[in-house]
């Protein structure tokens, strides 16, 4: 089943008596998942976000909202009708499954700015830019920063290997995964050591860090696996996760304290409150997780993007809530998405730098 809902241009012109020669505005269909899908949380979320940031833009443009089941058939079929209602561009897709089916099927019948990474690295055709939170860039540019960018000034250490500290997680082992390659792009040395929290286990961990020097050691780790193993952590090296670790829930308060020392990568919606780009937009009406409000910030995001491709520019940055983010058609249409660095210090996150 297809809900549909046509949200109509909020801008001070748009307020003004009809005029029947004008033409109507400009269309963007967000393709989401239906309320009856097991993605329902996450597409109200970004739902929200892309709302938001359409009211505070105030533009002269119309947004309709479909809702599928994220089978191809079905993205296809709505895309087929939205090029059908003269539809300018399409947002979305959101799974994965549904993304890499719509990347494998090559060029839409209208431009679309997907919610999500394919899984492969190939190339996207020019109607598609990708748009995601994926921590696997995350570990990626975490890995650059530390070779060449802000993380590197001072280093004198360079040739020293990787530690590299896996969970057991499928995402945790997806993280590692792009720690080592991204290591091995840049011309560095990694040592992967799966984390085991069993008896006794924490205590080789220790021992096996203690026992070389490091460049750094990474952390592929989710917040409850890292605050585990921080007392194993070399002191004098430092320690570096992904947005993974970094939870707004009130549990986390206590865990924070056990994290104390340790860098990560998150979005300045969730470190800089009074962030200029952060500030223009309404909180969600009502408390949401870690995990839930980086979606809504990913659909702030992602109609700030659509808005600017739409005008037709294929080379703009944004200063986004989600990261600096970048559209170049050298990037073989990915956003390129560069977080900010923090630490926590006495069980508060607190902002370093921008990674680039």
């Amino acid at each position: 089943m297809t809900v549909v809902l046509v949200a109509a241009a909020l801008s001070a012109a748009a307020q003004e008596p009809a005029n029947p020669a004008a033409e109507p505005p400009p269309t963007i269909v967000l393709l989401l998942p239906h309320p009856t899908t097991p993605y329902a949380r996450a597409a109200e979320a970004v739902r929200s976000g892309f709302f938001a940031a359409h009211a505070a833009a105030g533009a002269p443009m119309a947004i309709e909202l479909r809702e599928t089941d994220e089978t191809p058939a079905a993205v296809a079929a709505a895309i087929e009708g939205a090029a059908g209602r003269d539809a300018r561009m399409i947002v979305g897709p959101l799974t994965r499954d549904a993304v890499d089916a719509l990347a494998r099927a090559g060029a839409a019948r209208l431009p679309a700015l997907l919610l999500n990474v394919p899984a492969n690295d190939l190339p996207l055709p020019s109607s598609m830019l990708a748009l995601g939170l994926r921590v696997e860039d995350e570990a990626r540019g975490i890995v650059r920063a530390l070779v060449r960018g802000p993380l590197a000034a001072g280093v004198t250490t360079a040739s020293l290997p990787l530690a590299v500290v896996a969970g057991s997680g499928a995402l945790e082992r997806r993280t590692a995964a792009a720690f080592v390659a991204a290591a091995r792009e840049h011309g560095r040395r990694t040592e992967v050591i799966e984390l085991s929290l069993k008896q006794g286990r924490l205590a080789e961990l220790t021992r096996r860090l203690a026992a070389n020097p490091w460049l750094a050691v990474l952390l592929a780790l989710d917040a409850g696996e890292a605050a585990a193993v921080r007392a194993s952590l070399p002191p004098e090296t430092m320690a570096i996760a992904t947005s993974r670790i970094h939870l707004l829930e009130q549990a986390s308060v206590g865990l924070a304290q056990d994290l104390e020392g340790i860098a990560f990568v998150d979005m300045p919606w969730l470190l800089e409150p009074d962030h200029p780009a952060v500030m223009v937009y309404p909180r969600p009406s009502a408390p949401y997780s870690a995990e839930l409000e980086r979606l809504y910030a990913l659909g702030i995001d992602a109609y700030r993007v659509a808005a600017e491709w739409m005008k037709g520019s294929q080379r703009f940055e944004l200063d986004g809530v989600t990261g600096r983010l970048r559209i170049d058609p050298a990037l073989a249409g990915r956003v390129e998405r560069l977080p900010t660095l923090a630490v926590f210090v006495n069980g508060r996150a607190e902002k370093r730098d921008v990674l680039r």
